[in-house]
C-alpha cells in the first residue's frame, strides 16, 4: 500500500477523479488494516519568491506586508504568504501598475 495520497488544488477540480482517488486509497488502506488521518496545507510563498515573481525588491513586498496590502503568516521570525494571497496581491499590484502606466500612454 502507498501509504500517502496528496491531491493540489489542480487535482481537486475534477472532483469526481479526486474522489475516486480518495475512495480508492480508504479502500486500500481498510484492507491493510491501517487507519488514515486526512489533512489539508496551503502551499506558501516566501516574501523573495513573491518580490521575484513580481519583479520588485523584497524590501517593497516587506512594507507592504507592514502596511496590510499583502497578508502574511509569521512563523517565528519569517513572513509565509499564502498562493491565494500572492494571487489576489498580484491582480491588485497589476490592476495599480496599470493604471499608473495608463496615463503615460
Amino acid at each position: 500500500m502507498n501509504p500517502t495520497l496528496r491531491l493540489t488544488p489542480a487535482d481537486l477540480a475534477d472532483r469526481e477523479n479526486a474522489a475516486k482517488s480518495v475512495l480508492a486509497f480508504l479502500r486500500e488502506a481498510e484492507m491493510a488494516g491501517a487507519s488514515v488521518e486526512l489533512s489539508a496545507e496551503a502551499p506558501f510563498l516566501t516574501p523573495e519568491q513573491v518580490a521575484k515573481q513580481l519583479g520588485i525588491s523584497r524590501p517593497t513586498i516587506s512594507r507592504r506586508i507592514k502596511a496590510g496590502d499583502l497578508k502574511a503568516i509569521k512563523v517565528g521570525n519569517r513572513n509565509h504568504i499564502p498562493i491565494a494571497e500572492f494571487e489576489r496581491f498580484r491582480d491588485v499590484y497589476l490592476d495599480e501598475l496599470a493604471s499608473v502606466l495608463a496615463d503615460d500612454f
